[in-house]
């Protein structure tokens, strides 16, 4: 009786044991399948996230619009807007400005020039607005027009300003550079492999890191696959906030440190809501219950629904980089040297 214990202690350690290796401190590894794991690292990769938020960086974009109301009963639309009839109500035109964070990554260095990748929805703010009378809705109430645009990114030199170099709002990309000025502080480029989304699986683990409210973080994820995947875009739980767009996604092949660039978070479901709100000079108050008289405007409030994120594959990236071939040469880039 006492041999049949032992036989199947023996048994069950022989399973155990083939089912892993060992590195050589120990830690436990498993099987080689070249797909990207499904389970959690088996030492820490705190240096490697280290290094990847070296090219990380915060962006804020600032759009500044000049809005002129129209009064209903000269039933203003598209075609009778001229520079004399904008001159006409400029007494009445107000200057406000929107405000958008978001996260952009180094993926080129040389010559003192740097690119970029971001997602086109944090730049792209539409050059004029229109806003119509319910009872007509042809007749325009307010009209915005974009003025000026800043686009900031912290952590790279000066230099010139930063510029759009190639943008896809469906695809939801955008290359950005700066030419900057000579620098001791090195720029550091994302260097890492380019990962192939077709070998991410159920239950996959992602790494993201951005800027979500501001704020250099890390987060760690599931993949759940999908047909969006054939469309170029892959789901995440990811707690996604704002500010996280254009933050990259890795995953690990084979165990650690084997990162990987799968994609770039994009984007999180939503529900949309339109509300009531008061003029820019009463918000920048702090008055609580007191009467209101002033212009109403209609804005747009989205509810994040947290924990379904949605990324950009990296297929559809390089795919979008080498389709503006000649925009990226034309500033200086040389296609070889991108997460070089």
């Amino acid at each position: 009786m006492l041999s049949k214990k032992v036989l199947l202690f023996s048994l069950a350690v022989t399973m155990l044991v083939s089912c892993k290796t060992s590195n050589i401190d120990g830690s436990a590894t498993f099987n080689h399948d070249n797909k990207y794991d499904s389970e959690f690292p088996s030492y820490s990769v705190s240096k490697d996230l280290k290094k990847i938020s070296n090219s990380i960086k915060k962006m804020d974009i600032i759009a500044f619009y000049a809005t002129y109301y129209f009064p209903k009963n000269i039933h203003v639309n598209k075609s009778s807007i001229t520079e004399e009839l904008l001159e006409t109500y400029e007494d009445d035109m107000t200057i406000s400005h929107e405000s958008v964070s978001g996260t952009a990554t180094v993926i080129y260095n040389n010559n003192n020039l740097v690119g970029l990748l971001t997602c086109a929805h944090v730049i792209d703010f539409p050059d004029s607005v229109f806003s119509y009378y319910d009872e007509d809705e042809h007749t325009i109430q307010t009209l915005s027009v974009k003025i000026k645009q800043q686009n900031h990114i912290s952590g790279i030199p000066s230099g010139e300003p930063i510029e759009i170099i190639a943008q896809d709002t469906k695809k939801d990309i955008a290359i950005l550079s700066r030419k900057t000025e000579i620098n001791d502080t090195p720029v550091q480029t994302l260097r890492y492999p380019i990962g192939n989304v077709k070998d991410l699986q159920w239950g996959s683990i992602v790494y993201i890191m951005g800027y979500p409210l501001g704020n250099l973080m890390v987060t760690r994820a599931l993949v759940s696959l999908s047909d969006k995947v054939k469309s170029g875009v892959f789901i995440t739980d990811a707690l996604y906030n704002h500010g996280i767009s254009g933050s990259p996604v890795f995953a690990i092949r084979d165990g650690a440190p084997n990162f990987e660039l799968v994609g770039m978070a994009s984007s999180a479901a939503a529900q949309a809501s339109n509300i009531l709100v008061p003029d820019e000079d009463y918000k920048k108050t702090s008055r609580l219950k007191s009467n209101y008289d002033g212009k109403i405007f209609v804005d747009n409030n989205k509810l994040i629904s947290y924990g379904v994120t949605f990324s950009v594959t990296i297929t559809e990236i390089i795919t979008f980089i080498h389709s503006n071939e000649k925009a990226l040469t034309d500033k200086g880039f040389n296609m070889n040297d991108f997460f070089m």
